[in-house]
This record gives C-alpha cells, structure tokens and sequence, in this order.
C-alpha cells in the first residue's frame, strides 16, 4: 500500500466520521438546562441532515415533531 493510497484511505475514513458525527458535534455545543433538551436537539440535526434542503414539517413528518421542533 504506497503512500497515496494510505492518505486517501484515512482521508476517506474521517469524511465518513464527519458526516456521521457531525450533529453530535454541533449538539455538543449547545448549553440546555436539561440532558434530555440536548438530546432531542441532536436527533433533530441528525433528522434534518438526513433530508438536507426540506422543510422542517416535511423532516419532523407530524404536526407532534414539528411543534417540538421550532423552538430550537
């Protein structure tokens, strides 16, 4: 394995941690008074990148979520 490869292969390694992992990131930055806030923030940036350029109804898929969610 020559050294290009070995690059590209740790390069494409860690784009695959950072599209997953994005969202805890991001989430880990926000300051909730309560745990269960921070989690339901990080599920909503995981919801919302998985359908990246829909509008938040179309994302939270009932009125409950979608309730939920504007206050974020």
């Amino acid at each position: 394995m020559g050294l290009t490869s070995r690059v590209r292969d740790e390069k494409a390694h860690r784009l695959a941690s950072d599209a997953v992992t994005w969202f805890d990131r991001e989430a880990a930055l926000g300051e909730f008074r309560d745990a269960r806030l921070g989690e339901s923030f990080r599920m909503l940036l995981q919801q919302i990148g998985g359908d990246i350029g829909q509008s938040i109804p179309v994302v939270c898929q009932d009125w409950a979520n979608t309730k939920a969610a504007y206050p974020f």
